[in-house]
């Protein structure tokens, strides 16, 4: 079953969950989107001035359809920052496939990364500003449209973003905003930042309680390179690049996860003797000794002005 998950703030939470059976989703527009220069990314613009006024002229024309962003990852920490207050919100997980039966005829897609428009994209204006023929002006605008909604320059490639374009009117006017309502049983899992507020905790355990979710906390560990996860047993999760999974192998001293068949981490692995010998061989613990640490960095930050 493939998953996408979606970031909040922890202030949304109570908005998120406030109709029973569903959670709702806030949409924007494409106008509205995160990178203003998304819709320019389209177009090679070293074309003739009338196809490129043709290709403006058409572009005008098309829709602007509620749209809301999932990742295909729950641990993308940029993510975390921007879209979930500095790790202090949370992240739904969605089953996919139930998502694209449910709201059939309503793209679901993952988003593509480039340095630059379509190499075919040229062609088919030519084609369409030469010709002047309907059925080529309609293959541009649809062309476009799939380019506009799920094409983003590569340095955004970090989110691994899918996106849903309401192409059938299913979102719901909400005090001036368009709310996608996702029906609970597609939601899977809930997942705490690792600085979500204390005091809404069990709020949010009794909602993973209610709606029968699975909820975890994410941790950022001092050894294991990615944030990992634990449930309300204290059992481990690492996400594993497509699922949420358990593991088992754990450092037996902080029960961090592992990267490599081990007892112990990197850190745990540090013996007293390993901390005696690295003060004896640190050799700002000589200089300060006789009490010129101080000068010695001065000086030394000197060095190359």
């Amino acid at each position: 079953m493939q998953k996408i998950y979606k970031y909040f703030s922890h202030d949304v939470m109570e908005l998120v969950f406030n109709r029973e059976g569903f959670c709702g989703i806030k949409c924007s527009f494409p106008k509205d989107y995160n990178d203003p220069f998304e819709l320019f990314l389209g177009m090679d613009l070293n074309c003739p001035p009338d196809h490129l006024a043709f290709y403006n002229d058409i572009v005008n024309d098309i829709p602007q359809n509620p749209t809301t962003c999932f990742s295909e990852s729950p641990i993308v920490s940029p993510m975390w920052a921007h879209y979930s207050s500095n790790h202090s919100g949370f992240v739904l997980e969605f089953d996919l496939d139930g998502l694209r039966k449910h709201f059939e005829g309503n793209p679901i897609w993952e988003v593509s990364y480039r340095t630059g428009p379509h190499e075919n994209l040229k062609k088919i204006l030519e084609r369409a500003a030469v010709l002047k023929k309907p059925r080529y002006s309609y293959q541009l605008q649809e062309f476009v449209f799939v380019e506009s909604y799920f094409t983003k320059y590569d340095e955004w490639s970090y989110e691994r973003e899918c996106r849903f374009v309401d192409m059938k009117n299913v979102t719901e006017d909400v005090a001036g905003n368009k709310i996608l309502f996702i029906p609970i049983e597609f939601v899977t899992s809930i997942i705490m930042g690792p600085k979500f507020p204390d005091e809404k905790l069990e709020e949010s355990l009794a909602i993973a309680e209610e709606n029968d979710i699975d909820w975890y906390q994410l941790y950022i560990g001092k050894s294991h390179p990615k944030p990992y996860m634990k449930n309300g047993g204290e059992d481990v999760f690492i996400f594993d690049n497509s699922s949420i999974v358990n593991t088992q192998n754990l450092c037996e001293s902080c029960s961090e996860p592992l990267s490599n068949p081990s007892t112990l981490c990197p850190w745990c692995s540090i013996t007293e003797a390993h901390q005696q010998e690295a003060a004896q061989n640190n050799p700002f613990r000589l200089i300060d000794s006789i009490g010129e640490l101080e000068n010695y960095m001065e000086s030394m930050g000197k060095i190359g002005r």
